[in-house]
């Protein structure tokens, strides 16, 4: 359904990304990624969120690449629009070379989104290897299109990391952080 709102093609798989595009990122190591991962899956389609300073950059390499059929860049994404293309994917990807939390992942979780996301930084408190998604090594193109093999190659692990990552998701919910915060402040001030 949101493929079909979306004008997205329905029997391909589709990779998300949404972040803003600079280095730390790692959105040019998703790309030089995708040059495996269409190898075994062709008709793979990439689609890349946000806006930012190497954007330029990564459209050149994609055309470098050869990639253009595989690669979609969605410019800046809208929070009302976010949810749509969430649920329009098959998995969602953070290949960050640094990260202190990175909320995003639990904004595609709560969508039922396999991950894989880099091992770095704040993004192992959230991604669980092997419970809710997949981690990579950081800036390991390789790597990062082995993890992503591995889900598009499997549906019931898809499934099993998508349905444990909206549970997780919901420990984070504004209800939770909120009385989570309270509390804190009333063992702080003793009250």
């Amino acid at each position: 359904e949101c493929r079909t709102v979306l004008n997205m093609p329905q029997e391909k798989k589709i990779l998300l990304y949404m972040g803003s595009l600079y280095p730390h990122k790692g959105p040019t190591v998703l790309v030089k990624a995708m040059v495996h991962v269409v190898k075994q899956y062709p008709d793979a389609l990439l689609l890349i969120g946000g806006k930012g300073i190497i954007e330029s950059e990564l459209k050149q390499l994609v055309e470098e690449l050869n990639l253009q059929n595989n690669i979609k860049f969605l410019g800046f994404v809208s929070g009302e629009h976010k949810t749509i293309y969430y649920k329009a994917s098959d998995l969602f990807v953070l290949p960050s070379l640094t990260e202190s939390f990175g909320n995003v992942n639990l904004e595609a979780m709560a969508s039922g989104l396999p991950i894989v996301a880099s091992n770095v930084g704040g993004i192992p408190d959230v991604v669980k290897d092997g419970v809710n998604g997949l981690l990579c090594v950081p800036g390991s193109p390789i790597d990062l299109a082995e993890k992503i093999l591995c889900l598009l190659s499997s549906e019931s692990l898809c499934n099993r990391l998508g349905k444990a990552g909206e549970k997780f998701s919901k420990e984070y919910s504004w209800d939770k952080i909120a009385d989570s915060t309270r509390k804190a402040y009333s063992e702080i001030l003793h009250v």
